[in-house]
């Protein structure tokens, strides 16, 4: 069984993940802190979400400060991801993958993978970008076929 657990700030991770639940009718899991603060260097999460039912999770979350949100990343370190695979994705503002999407998602997988699970897809989602709707879209297709 699939799933899809996003950590989302401004809402643009939770409109990616909307759009895919939109394609294919998987529960939407969110990761919630405490206090949604991305300066906190150690965040209380209120609502971290158990996947011992699912065999298959896509990851979402912001980029903060060229690096993986501080709130997704607590979340990362605290769940058992043995024997499941994972595609994970990222959106952001900046310019270029390369000035803090793809850097996040190495963390992200590194962390991941520590902890147990399968990387499979990743995918940066850069906001401002003129073909963002076209990177959605590509998304979508590889991680609901």
């Amino acid at each position: 069984m699939k799933s899809i657990v996003i950590y989302s700030k401004t809402g643009n991770t939770l409109h990616v993940a909307k759009r895919l639940i939109q394609k294919e009718n998987i529960p939407l899991l969110q990761v919630v802190p405490e206090v949604d603060d991305p300066n906190l260097a150690h965040p209380v999460l209120k609502d971290r979400p158990q996947l011992y039912a699912f065999d298959h999770v896509i990851i979402g979350s912001p980029v903060h400060g060229f690096s993986l949100a501080k709130v997704m990343q607590v979340y990362l370190m605290q769940t058992d991801f043995t024997g499941k695979t994972i595609d994970l994705f990222v959106t952001h503002f900046f310019p270029f993958a390369w000035m803090g999407g793809n850097r996040t998602l190495s963390q992200m997988k590194s962390m991941i993978e520590a902890q147990g699970g399968r990387v499979r897809f990743m995918t940066s989602i850069n906001w401002k970008n003129r073909n963002r709707e076209n990177d959605i879209e590509n998304l979508i297709l590889r991680y609901t076929a």
